[in-house]
């Protein structure tokens, strides 16, 4: 399947948006990103949800027409692109800016103006099991735990399937946002000084206030924190997950010794494949070691 989406006026708002951060890491990656999932620099996306969205909804789904949220779903070019594969799906944010961007991405593409809804608290303005999946794509580790704890209660209210979730762990090399090699493994105080500390070209600023919004966070920390919410832990197999499991994205820090060229830098990995032994629970899936993780969580008492 080739699908792109209608994005010119899109574009140049959001980059007009982005020009602030020009010569950023983060610029860089933002645009990148979003023209991957508008399907314009590549499928990486339109592959992935077309895989994703219909093994979840044949495994969750409870009713004939299923319905999606797209949970913090920023300038929306996900939330567009479920619509643009056939499903019915709705975007949720508090970021304004971003929101009056989706709503751009949305008229380009002949999608009503509810397709995205703004959201100022902790209650979400739906109805209880109002929808058959909630997709939460890189959202997770912008969310701190005073603010899950208040949300996610709200998620199992309005989920009657799954919510999705794909986030990066700690287990990572490299942060996403500035491109800084071990900032995944930083005390959080630590890393948002060494970012500071490295300068203009490792600015963030994505957050609605500019500051560092990021927490890493693990397998056993994540699945506590859905589990005092009410949500059972499922794992999705590997031809649902993003980054593709077969992508050097994804490549365990496990496993690093085995590719690693010199014998110090073997001794090196293979300390810190042990120490990610020892800290990892005995029962916890493969998929538990990504750098990215991909994990289902089932309402308690939905079937």
């Amino acid at each position: 399947m080739t699908l792109s989406l209608r994005a010119t006026r899109f574009v140049e708002a959001a980059e007009e948006d982005l020009s602030p951060l020009a010569g950023t890491h983060i610029f860089e990656a933002a645009q990148r990103d979003r023209l991957a999932k508008l399907g314009i620099a590549d499928q990486t996306y339109v592959e992935w949800l077309g895989r994703l969205l219909p093994y979840m909804l044949e495994a969750y789904s409870t009713g004939p027409s299923p319905r999606i949220l797209d949970f913090g779903c920023g300038t929306g070019e996900l939330t567009v692109l479920m619509n643009a594969l056939g499903y019915r799906a709705y975007g949720i944010d508090v970021h304004h800016q971003h929101l009056a961007l989706a709503q751009i991405l949305a008229e380009e593409n002949d999608l009503p103006s509810g397709t995205f809804v703004r959201t100022g608290g902790p209650g979400l303005p739906f109805a209880d099991d109002s929808f058959d999946l909630i997709n939460l794509h890189v959202v997770v580790e912008h969310l701190s735990n005073p603010v899950l704890d208040m949300i996610l209660p709200e998620l199992a209210r309005v989920c009657r399937g799954a919510v999705f979730i794909t986030v990066p762990s700690r287990l990572q090399l490299v942060d996403d946002h500035t491109g800084l090699r071990f900032v995944p493994w930083m005390p959080r105080p630590m890393a948002e000084a060494y970012v500071r500390l490295r300068g203009s070209r490792y600015v963030y600023g994505i957050s609605r206030d500019g500051s560092w919004d990021v927490w890493y966070r693990s397998f056993k920390q994540i699945k506590g924190l859905f589990a005092r919410a009410g949500f059972r832990l499922e794992v999705p197999p590997d031809s649902v997950i993003f980054p593709p499991a077969d992508s050097p994205a994804q490549r365990p820090l496990s496993t690093y010794h085995e590719v690693s060229q010199s014998r110090l830098k073997r001794l090196v990995w293979r300390g810190i494949a042990t120490g990610i032994e020892w800290t990892t629970p005995r029962d916890a899936p493969i998929q538990a070691l990504y750098p990215y993780l991909n994990l289902v969580f089932v309402p308690k008492e939905a079937p």
